[in-house]
């Protein structure tokens, strides 16, 4: 996969326009509203990359930003001897998960016996997403390369695929959770499309999986919102937003690469003049436990962007990292806002956003959290990122 940028100008939307205006006086009645609407949906799919082919002509292919043999030269090693292919778990279809949360519909208050039910459930899509993103991190900074880590990594994977894993009964959390694990995965597909190891079936079976976990998945974000906070809205979003992405990139689809992107913009769309998210203000207790959470996909799907020719680190995006950045200091200005004191899921705050957001944005200062935390395993935003984002080491 080579290439992306959406070539997409507003004069080329404009010119189009006037071509199909032509025909028809709407300038007045109803079809002044109809030429208003028109020229809005137009604008609008210029603005966030979805116009169709008919109005911009060919649209460049997508870029794959993961480039394991770059990685090695810059910082490939010899690979412990002792790392063994960790078996993958049996795959399953249904995903019945139980939700830990007991103060619906605000989700602050964490039941212990609850979330250790969450997390049983939950045990093998953690065994399988860790399993392929950390043998795909191996084959990528093995120097010499050790094959035998992609044999692993990519097995899991089409295993997975051919058992059409989590594509049967979901529930509510379960969708939550296939939705994460989906992302990682193929994060780390993007990965190993280096690696002799991965023949041409293989992947065409995993990318069959994957579109069919996209139109999975986007039927729950395609809904309205309902109810405050809003899975169709909050952070639940941003991380479709950055899977849709993700498994755009790895099935060459634009479609899924533009819905994507559009749900990351609906994020920054929603950051207020302090640089705070509403919908994650209303978890109150856990309100920056969840701006740090949304910054994660919000930060890697600018870094998937930027590679394919479109900027989303903006104004907005400064003003939210900013914030989010702020609280590992001091949550004052969250319990300002919130009224309750900040908590989060444990006593040492999620950090590996912090890679990106020093490595990738350069902000060195970000570093100062990250002291004696490396490396940063996020299996579902891909694996280490300190191996593939930062900039220091």
């Amino acid at each position: 996969m080579k290439g992306l940028a959406p070539t997409i100008s507003l004069a080329a939307i404009l010119m189009r326009y006037d071509d199909i205006t032509k025909a028809t006086d709407w300038s007045v009645g109803d079809n002044a509203h109809k030429r208003r609407t028109l020229l809005f949906g137009l604008s609008a799919a210029t603005l966030f990359g979805c116009a169709s082919t008919r109005l911009s002509g060919p649209i460049a292919p997508l870029v794959n930003p993961y480039d394991a043999a770059a990685l090695r030269a810059r910082k490939g090693g010899k690979a412990s001897s002792n790392t063994a292919c960790a078996p993958s778990p049996a795959p399953i279809r249904d995903l019945i998960v139980p939700q830990f949360y007991t103060d619906p519909p605000v989700f602050s208050r964490v039941d212990p016996d609850r979330l250790a039910a969450r997390d049983a459930a939950v045990r093998p899509l953690q065994l399988l997403v860790r399993t392929v993103t950390e043998n795909a991190d191996r084959w990528a900074s093995s120097q010499p390369v050790e094959d035998r880590f992609a044999r692993c990594a990519i097995a899991s994977l089409d295993a997975a695929a051919q058992a059409h894993s989590f594509l049967g009964r979901v529930d509510n959390q379960g969708g939550y959770e296939r939705k994460w694990t989906w992302c990682g995965l193929a994060l780390a597909h993007l990965k190993l499309l280096q690696a002799p190891e991965y023949d041409t079936d293989a992947q065409l079976r995993v990318r069959a999986w994957f579109t069919r976990g996209f139109d999975a998945m986007r039927g729950t974000y395609d809904r309205p919102p309902r109810g405050s906070p809003s899975t169709q809205l909050n952070n639940h979003m941003t991380w479709a937003g950055l899977t849709a992405m993700a498994l755009g990139l790895a099935t060459e689809n634009y479609d899924a690469w533009s819905w994507g992107l559009l749900r990351l913009e609906r994020t920054l769309a929603q950051v207020d003049a302090d640089g705070f998210l509403p919908q994650e203000l209303l978890r109150g207790s856990k309100a920056w436990n969840y701006h740090i959470f949304t910054m994660g996909p919000l930060a890697l799907g600018a870094v998937l962007a930027r590679a394919n020719g479109t900027d989303i680190a903006d104004a907005r995006f400064d003003r939210l990292a900013r914030r989010s950045f702020e609280g590992y200091a001091n949550t004052t200005a969250f319990e300002r806002r919130t009224g309750r004191t900040q908590e989060s899921f444990s006593e040492r705050p999620s950090v590996g956003w912090l890679e990106l957001y020093a490595g990738e944005f350069g902000v060195t200062e970000a570093l100062i959290p990250l002291r004696n935390r490396r490396p940063q395993r996020q299996p579902w935003l891909g694996g280490d990122l300190t191996l593939w984002h930062a900039r220091d080491v």
